[in-house]
């Protein structure tokens, strides 16, 4: 019989943050919170195999470890307890072990299991690091990840990664690509991680973090919370090699304009295998199955210059600056990327151009 103490409040804090990492599995230990209680520090992990997401905090009381097997009954028991929580764990049967939860009047009883079987977690050995601010670089991560490739079986895990370079973080499915940039950063080393498991970050808030770096996962700490993230690999893009020179037209238009006339091609013309938009001057117009549809929207800067863009990429890359008064698309050529970008902003957007049905009959 052992038993601990720690702050329920505090316990229940950690549950939910690792919990977040929990997903339906074929082995349902990853579907589980581990606990490891030693030299007064408790530690509770989540894993899906390719992140951790590990909360430690201060207990009293004996070393102990176990697994739960009812993660989300016990966070509902949890949720109600404030003050000094007991945990008493009974190991006496072979299988099934017996915890105990105790609150001022409140108690419950669950089933534990053994901690062997649980996946040892990864560490980085490696001294590449950065100090960087968690809540920032969550942000940079929230502004790229709707351009990674859709992850799907056939989908190679790579394509569908958020890269790190210098001091960008980008990402790009071969039409599309969305990439900020973090001031007076330099990440220790390029890599690519899943988005995924990047999403984890708001774990840690407003606090600074430790970015590690070796061959086969990132880890990002703080006093209290870890985070490893698999790495995919170095062989990361160059971002700027996408970014034309010089541009034949800057045009200056109301975001929430453009958005809302786009939106009204797009719930127009329902269910279209290319929803190709023709962009001439200031008019909007494209093809769909119903008919032909057109509009206008107000801008400066435009020339005479005819482009044509998929619609449902182009309105994916102005919702990376929906709060922005205006943006900017910048073009350079029929045949070369539409750049996005807002005033006083890191970041930007890029979507390919396409080629218009009159244009190859021509």
């Amino acid at each position: 019989m052992k038993k601990i103490t720690v702050d329920a409040k505090a316990f229940a804090e950690a549950m939910n943050k690792v919990s977040r990492v929990l997903k339906k599995s074929a082995l349902p230990i990853l579907e589980e919170i581990a606990v490891s209680v030693k030299d007064g520090r408790c530690t509770l992990a989540a894993t899906d195999m390719d992140t951790w997401l590990a909360a430690e905090l201060p207990v009293c009381g004996d070393d102990l470890s176990f697994v739960f097997q009812r993660t989300k009954d016990v966070m509902k028991a949890c949720a109600h307890f404030e003050g000094k929580l007991a945990l008493t764990l009974d190991t006496e049967g072979k299988k099934n072990w017996k915890l105990e939860l105790h609150c001022g009047q409140r108690a419950a009883t669950f089933t534990a299991a053994s901690y062997e079987d649980y996946p040892e977690c990864r560490t980085v050995e490696n001294d590449a690091s950065l100090r960087v601010n968690a809540a920032e670089l969550f942000r940079s991560v929230e502004r790229v990840r709707y351009a990674v490739q859709r992850a799907d079986p056939s989908t190679n895990p790579k394509a569908a990664c958020i890269q790190f370079r210098g001091n960008r973080i980008f990402s790009l499915d071969g039409r599309r690509m969305a990439c900020d940039t973090q001031p007076d950063t330099v990440f220790p080393l390029p890599c690519l991680l899943s988005g995924d498991a990047l999403v984890h970050l708001k774990a840690f808030g407003d606090c600074e973090v430790t970015m590690q770096v070796d061959e086969r996962a990132v880890c990002f700490s703080s006093g209290t919370i870890k985070l490893y993230a698999r790495r995919y690999g170095a062989d990361t893009y160059d971002p700027d090699t996408a970014i034309p020179q010089k541009y034949q037209e800057v045009i200056t238009v109301r975001t929430d304009e453009l958005i809302r006339e786009l939106t009204y091609l797009k719930e127009c013309a329902g269910v279209c295998a290319y929803p190709y938009v023709r962009f001439a001057g200031e008019n909007l117009s494209m093809n769909a199955p119903s008919g032909h549809l057109a509009t206008h929207v107000s801008m400066s800067g435009r020339g005479d210059m005819v482009v044509g863009f998929d619609l449902r990429y182009m309105l994916e890359a102005l919702k990376q600056f929906r709060k922005e008064p205006e943006v900017h698309l910048k073009l350079s050529g029929i045949y070369t990327p539409i750049v996005i970008e807002a005033e006083e902003r890191s970041d930007f957007a890029l979507v390919l151009p396409v080629r218009l049905r009159e244009e190859r009959a021509a």
